[in-house]
């Protein structure tokens, strides 16, 4: 590397890690902490979270902080006019370029990863931290509110004394839909921890299931209501975007012989309905529940081969925007650097996510291909050689 280029690289990379820390501090303290203490986590479940937050905040941060950095460098350079002494003495403008296109693209690899241990790790952190604080934050609500819902249980108080709940109503729903009623003189919560879920001590109360059956119990019942979100390790069932990026193509395999399976069940009970000379039972409410499964587990389908692609597409923001702002930096020529990050923030911003959130939802629903997610990172970099060659052939 040349002189120019390592002082290129160093001014952005400096700018880069200054600016990260600000921004990334702003985003942990005012977000995670306002939503912490909102949700009455207190101030020990708020640090618990945080290194569970962290790697959201920075995959958030960092094209945002990379777009700074580079509009920061290059229209501090074009104010000094700087590229105007290297292009009279025949010196292009490319090699200028390099150190940026070169930083950002490391730093698109690590947003990578950083978005990959978010949407894994840093989310299933963050659901065990809020649901150990559940017996916290049901006892502030029902405090306030006198009221509190969580999942599946629902429960109104008349008071709340020290830890006893005073004439509670519980309603509690089963896996099954049936809703469980539950009326008492008192109640206690506890959140245990072994089997994640909510122990409720409730003493003189009446418990109803539905209209189908009721019963009095003058003492203390014990009732452990689960709320954890322990990670789904099934690749059937495993929501995709919080599975890890190793899993995805062994999902996707799983789930298209998945769909051929329930290809061949709904071809075979068509086929026997025909022979049986029952036409009627080719779209009776067996055959719809057949037809609508087939076509969620296609729709897993779209959105596992969508994952892959949108976590390397969003990844790579960092490049595609870092991009865009070299040449319009360039192009203004001022050395205020909130006015140029301002000027080149928003119409990039305006480009980039409508265009990427469209595709992204048009993928997920199957009306485009997985790939196409990388249309705009693919548009803003297109954009960028344009306006670039310009530059190079055309000084302004």
């Amino acid at each position: 590397m040349t002189r120019i280029q390592l002082r290129i690289a160093r001014d952005i990379s400096v700018i880069f890690v200054v600016s990260l820390f600000a921004i990334t501090t702003m985003v942990m303290f005012i977000g995670v902490f306002r939503e912490s203490l909102n949700q009455g986590l207190g101030l020990v479940g708020v640090v618990r979270m945080l290194p569970f937050a962290l790697p959201n905040a920075l995959s958030v941060a960092v094209p945002g902080t990379a777009l700074f950095s580079v509009c920061c460098v290059y229209g501090r350079m074009s104010a000094d006019n700087e590229f105007t002494a290297m292009q009279s003495v025949g010196i292009s403008l490319m090699p200028a370029v390099w150190p940026a296109i070169v930083i950002t693209s490391c730093l698109s690899l690590a947003t990578v990863g950083l978005i990959n241990v978010a949407f894994t790790w840093g989310f299933n952190g963050i659901q065990d931290v809020v649901i150990s604080s559940v017996e916290r934050i049901a006892y502030d609500v029902l405090e306030r509110e006198h009221s509190f819902k969580h999942d599946k249980i629902s429960m109104v108080v008349r008071d709340v004394q020290g830890r006893k709940l005073v004439e509670p109503v519980i309603n509690i729903q089963r896996p099954d839909g049936e809703m469980i009623t539950i009326n008492a003189r008192t109640a206690e919560l506890r959140y245990d921890p072994e089997s994640e879920g909510i122990e409720l001590s409730i003493t003189n109360g009446m418990a109803k299931l539905g209209d189908k059956a009721a019963f009095h119990f003058p003492n203390t019942l014990k009732q452990v209501i689960p709320v954890g979100t322990t990670p789904d390790d099934d690749l059937l069932t495993a929501h995709p975007s919080h599975m890890p990026m190793h899993d995805l193509p062994k999902a996707s395999i799983r789930q298209q012989q998945d769909i051929r399976r329930r290809e061949c069940e709904a071809t075979v009970h068509v086929a026997f309905d025909l022979l049986r000379s029952r036409p009627e039972a080719i779209s009776n409410a067996d055959a719809q529940n057949r037809q609508r499964a087939l076509s969620s587990s296609r729709k897993r389908l779209h959105r596992l081969d969508t994952e892959m692609h949108r976590r390397w597409a969003s990844g790579f923001t960092c490049l595609a925007i870092a991009m865009i702002g070299i040449p319009l930096a360039i192009r203004m020529k001022a050395s205020d650097m909130m006015a140029t990050f301002g000027t080149v923030f928003l119409p990039t911003v305006l480009v980039y996510y409508p265009v990427f959130a469209l595709t992204l939802d048009m993928a997920k629903d199957g009306r485009l291909a997985a790939h196409d997610v990388w249309i705009a990172n693919l548009l803003c970099i297109g954009i960028s050689v344009i306006m670039m060659r310009k530059l190079v052939y055309q000084p302004a």
